[in-house]
């Protein structure tokens, strides 16, 4: 019984996503880019980084990341983009992107200010749905 509830209790846990700080995530590729006139900064823009935690949970998965309902890249697990936005509001959005693969939809409102880094995580839960909030590391 007792190695039951423990194999249960680290099944549990190792479904669930882990945040990574934006130093120990990588840059996505360039293949998975999808919006490159945003990667360079340009007069009245500010800094958005979205990184996607590490871990098991749709690992087999990219996640499609969305800005102001324009596709940007596909994340896959321990990624991370780097956006130069113009000032003001925005929605960011995180979808998986797959036939195959579950996860559903998650939308965040941010605010671009000038000098002000902005940091958004995309983390899966135990029930596989997507997370898309804001990060301070």
């Amino acid at each position: 019984m007792r190695f039951f509830t423990v194999f249960l209790a680290l099944s549990l846990t190792a479904c669930a996503t882990q945040p990574v700080t934006i130093h120990q995530a990588s840059a996505v590729p360039s293949s998975r880019i999808l919006a490159p006139q945003w990667l360079s900064q340009a007069p009245y823009t500010g800094s958005l980084i979205i990184k996607r935690d590490s871990g098991f949970m749709g690992s087999a998965c990219t996640v499609r990341v969305f800005v102001d309902a324009v596709p940007v890249a596909d994340l896959a697990p321990s990624e991370k983009v780097e956006l130069f936005v113009a000032f003001g509001e925005h929605v960011v959005g995180a979808t998986s992107n797959g036939i195959f693969c579950g996860g559903g939809a998650s939308e965040a409102a941010v605010v671009i200010n000038p000098e002000r880094l902005k940091i958004l995580r995309i983390a899966s839960g135990q029930s596989g749905d997507i997370y898309l909030q804001p990060s301070a590391f």
